[in-house]
């Protein structure tokens, strides 16, 4: 939605006013106050009203408070905390632990408000395009509800349907999310390795794909030619000409929670099968498909009958490229051979900046970890914590997770949390052992050799067609003193202050000795502006006293 940035700016200050509200009571005072934040004019006004509460009782965990405040500001918030769960590497994994419970519960709009999104996005009224539909909704989140429909052919379907309004409330609240991030990111030290425009931008894309539903329609799309060939997983059909930007209807799924198991000996189904069974299917998704389902807890995996899954709201979904589900078979070959320096190079090669400040140290953390945990905690089938526990060691560095990989972290702990769940005993390393053994065969392949010899090839061809006409450039630009070298130096502004500090106290230095010598040359002689001469002696001894105040000051601090 677009504003006038009038109108823009007035509904920031006021939402600003209620998120700094929501943060107090919370308890997140001390943040906002590092941040900046309690200076800007929403926070002084409510401050001068009595209107940010200080929270009473007993304090709960900073994850607990965090998921309390994002609940009360609404859905976009929500859907922010939803994302923060995902990274452990920045959040800490206690946090992100707590923000995992995160509930996206809203209370349900009357059918007769959804009816005019529907009828406008198919072009008709209801009854055109559906034998039934009950005005009740099965599911309802904060952007969209879900219905139980029937088409005019008889087929069962489920209708989601988005909220009237929905885009409007997140555009602003995006809106005001990059404002606080970029104020939060300039002026608060310790926050700006963690890039708080990014991490916002980053939830921006993944937001605005979900309220599109065209592509989760092609993403369901495409899992289903995926698992087209595994009867034991079931992907339900998109009907196109019943669907479009805000309205997505598929197949119905006649199942039942995976974690329902009063309802497995009805389904005929069988706990451990089910349990490896998910677990294989992920895998496959990771290092087969590159495609995979990245929230895959209890409420979005159902069984069917036979030990049959599926796999609902595919909204959200995560894509690797070759060179990452490569990258991804390196740190799990290397935690499985305990190989430390492998495994240091390959977690690096996850991170959005792949040189650590002291290489050395980090090497030495992670052969700590693969010594005494990791043996420990693989050998007892947990592969996803053995890998969150080396991300948490890439944190102390101020290395970050690519947000893809923090996606896929987030999907295998989590298949893996419902897979032992299902069965206690299940052990993760034989379901994925196979998949990446495979993958590191495949390179030594002659054809992939190949393959790879031909790319490296193609780019020193490359390279050295551009290489005469580079240095052409270059000497050129050197030759007409067009040549212009730029230096950057850590802290030069510190340097700067200490500068213009300096000459402020020479200034009233030479000042205060202006004054003496003139005050003393005027009380010498006998005229009608001695009074002055002694005004000068008082006004130098001020300006001296406060120099001298200056100087002691800033050598305490």
């Amino acid at each position: 939605m677009h504003y006038t940035k009038l109108g823009k700016h007035t509904v920031n200050a006021v939402r600003l006013a209620e998120v700094l509200q929501v943060l107090a009571r919370h308890g997140f005072a001390d943040l906002m106050r590092r941040a900046g934040f309690f200076d800007s004019l929403p926070a002084r006004m409510l401050r001068g009203l009595k209107l940010m509460d200080a929270p009473t009782g007993i304090q709960a965990s900073f994850g607990k408070r965090l998921c309390a405040a994002f609940t009360q500001l609404g859905p976009t918030y929500v859907k922010f905390g939803q994302i923060l769960s995902t990274r452990p590497d920045l959040v800490t994994p206690e946090v992100a632990q707590d923000l995992s419970q995160l509930q996206d519960e809203v209370d349900t709009l009357p059918f007769d408000t959804m009816r005019g999104v529907l009828e406008e996005e198919l072009g008709g009224a209801v009854e055109e395009f559906f034998d039934t539909l009950e005005p009740t909704p099965i599911a309802s989140a904060s952007i969209s509800q879900v219905y139980r429909a029937r088409l005019r052919d008889g087929q069962d379907v489920a209708v989601k349907i988005m909220r009237p309004g929905i885009e409007k409330v997140i555009e602003s609240d995006l809106s005001l999310m990059r404002q606080l991030a970029s104020w939060a990111g300039d002026h608060t030290e310790d926050m700006k390795w963690l890039d708080p425009a990014g991490m916002v931008d980053e939830f921006a894309r993944s937001v605005h794909r979900e309220l599109d539903l065209n592509i989760e329609a092609r993403v369901i799309e495409r899992f289903r030619e995926n698992m087209a060939d595994i009867e034991e997983v079931f992907v339900p059909r998109v009907y196109r000409e019943h669907s479009g930007r805000h309205v997505l209807t598929m197949d119905w799924v006649d199942g039942v929670r995976v974690d329902k198991l009063d309802a497995y000996a009805e389904r005929r189904c069988e706990p451990d099968v089910i349990a490896a069974l998910g677990c294989d299917i992920l895998c496959r998704m990771v290092f087969e498909n590159r495609l995979f389902h990245a929230d895959p807890h209890p409420g979005n995996i159902f069984i069917t009958y036979d030990n049959q899954l599926a796999f609902l709201d595919l909204g959200m979904a995560g894509h690797l490229e070759r060179t990452d589900v490569a990258a991804i078979a390196d740190v799990l070959l290397a935690i499985f051979h305990q190989d430390s320096r492998e495994c240091t190079n390959a977690i690096l090669t996850l991170t959005t900046r792949s040189e650590p400040e002291d290489m050395a140290k980090l090497e030495r953390e992670i052969a700590e970890f693969m010594a005494f945990e990791a043996g420990a905690i693989v050998g007892g089938g947990q592969v996803a914590k053995g890998i969150e526990r080396a991300t948490q060691i890439i944190r102390r560095f101020d290395l970050e997770l690519a947000p893809r990989f923090s996606l896929l972290l987030k999907a295998l702990t989590t298949i893996e949390i419902v897979g032992h769940q299902l069965n206690p005993k299940l052990d993760m390393v034989p379901i994925i052992r196979p998949y990446v053994e495979k993958l590191i065969a495949a390179r030594f392949q002659p054809v992939e050799l190949l393959k790879e010899a031909r790319v490296n090839a193609n780019a020193l061809m490359k390279l050295g067609r551009q290489m005469p006409g580079d240095l052409s450039y270059l000497l050129k630009q050197l030759r007409r003193g067009n040549m212009r070298f730029m230096i950057h130096h850590e802290h030069l502004e510190n340097l700067a202050k200490t500068i213009d500090r300096s000459s402020s106290r020479n200034t009233v230095g030479m000042i205060v000795g202006s004054l003496i010598v003139g005050s003393s040359l005027l009380i010498t002689t006998e005229s009608s502006m001695t009074h002055l001469g002694m005004a000068g002696y008082v006004f130098a001894a001020l300006l001296g006293s406060f120099l001298v105040i200056s100087i002691l000051w800033s050598r305490k601090f």
